[in-house]
């Protein structure tokens, strides 16, 4: 993880009120809403709590180029336009259970996926993609929920991970 995502996760937990960067308002609530049903509140804070969509979108008006950001706009409008058709709702009057549907059709194994459904099933694809990763690298997540050393100790190879890490992965 490089010190510029760093930073902008970081800033992304301290403020209280966030304006977008690369999503517009109304872009950015459906993400939001779209990434709480990826990674929904249970014991652990879900994504919006770990302010992820913040993240996202702060990590791709940052990093991804124009292509990148242009072609992910495309998939968005392509994913909106389809989610509207599946549920038989207009994209605002949708609910949340209308967008966990559609999230099933796309992200669930064995579902058709028609040709003109296939930008959209990328576009959700990247962002469960986008979500489990600004996840992962969450400052919570991190100290908290994973393994998690400060300073590490000494190296030790081919050591069984129940035993030293309780069967958790590192954090990064």
């Amino acid at each position: 993880v490089t010190p510029s995502v760093v930073s902008l996760f970081q800033s992304c937990q301290s403020g209280s009120t966030y304006n977008t960067v690369y999503f517009n308002s109304g872009d950015f609530e459906k993400i939001s809403q779209l990434m709480e049903l990826i990674i929904p509140s249970t014991d652990i804070p879900g994504a919006i709590e770990l302010k992820l969509p913040e993240f996202t979108d702060s990590y791709i008006a940052a990093v991804w180029d124009k292509k990148r950001q242009d072609e992910f706009s495309l998939k968005l409008k392509s994913f909106l336009s389809v989610s509207s058709e599946i549920s038989g709702k207009n994209i605002e009057q949708m609910s949340i259970s209308d967008w966990d549907d559609v999230l099933s059709k796309f992200l669930k194994p064995g579902s058709e996926i028609s040709d003109d459904e296939k930008d959209a099933e990328t576009f959700a694809k990247d962002l469960r993609s986008l979500a489990v990763s600004a996840f992962k690298t969450n400052e919570f997540i991190g100290e908290k929920v994973l393994a998690y050393v400060p300073v590490p100790g000494e190296q030790k190879g081919c050591v069984d991970l129940m035993e030293t890490t309780g069967g958790k992965c590192w954090s990064l």
